[in-house]
């Protein structure tokens, strides 16, 4: 009888857990670069590239391409446990002197009475950390979402704040060639690597 209890307790466990993982690791949102929302000022200048991405045109010298990503499929997150943290991952692309990617994890308050407070989660500069290597080639860049939203016990908490990812690509020289190819928010560090 006490082994029956036994293991109908540690299936019960199992299953709980089972489902708590199953849960976070659905909660994984990604986009391709063309998916995004370009904003007006920039509708002149932006690219769908036929690979997935989005850059500047080769004709424009110099200029902003601003994009938008909203993010509405994301799990309502705790602060993770010391030792890990939820991600953001980019692949974007940065030829060098006169291209920058600016990458930027967003929450807007909704909550009633709240106003229209926006707060950064989470930043990628390409500029502030940039990879050696092939730099006409996408390269993957990450950080972790450590930030809270003001006034929020959770990472992410979608009763009272919406979220998107912005995104500024910068050509300051005709040379240039800033691209962004895809992106990712990831529950945990171990998530997106499964």
């Amino acid at each position: 009888m006490s082994t029956t209890r036994t293991s109908l307790i540690s299936a019960v466990i199992v299953s709980t857990s089972a489902a708590i993982a199953g849960a976070q690791a659905g909660s994984i949102w990604s986009a391709a670069g063309i998916t995004g929302i370009v904003d007006e000022a920039s509708s002149s200048i932006h690219k769908f590239n036929s690979t997935g991405s989005v850059s500047i045109k080769s004709s424009v010298s110099s200029g902003t391409l601003d994009i938008r990503y909203p993010v509405q499929t994301l799990s309502d997150l705790l602060v993770p446990q010391q030792g890990d943290c939820p991600e953001m991952r980019v692949n974007l692309r940065d030829t060098g002197p006169g291209a920058r990617v600016i990458v930027r994890f967003m929450a807007l308050s909704i909550a009633p009475g709240a106003g229209n407070q926006l707060t950064t989660l989470a930043e990628i500069d390409s500029d502030e950390s940039p990879t050696a290597g092939d730099l006409t080639q996408y390269r993957g860049y990450r950080t972790c979402i450590n930030k809270l939203p003001p006034g929020s016990e959770f990472l992410i908490d979608n009763a009272f704040f919406t979220y998107y990812v912005d995104v500024r690509l910068i050509k300051t020289t005709a040379t240039a060639n800033p691209g962004l190819m895809s992106l990712q928010i990831c529950p945990s560090q171990d998530a997106c690597d499964t």
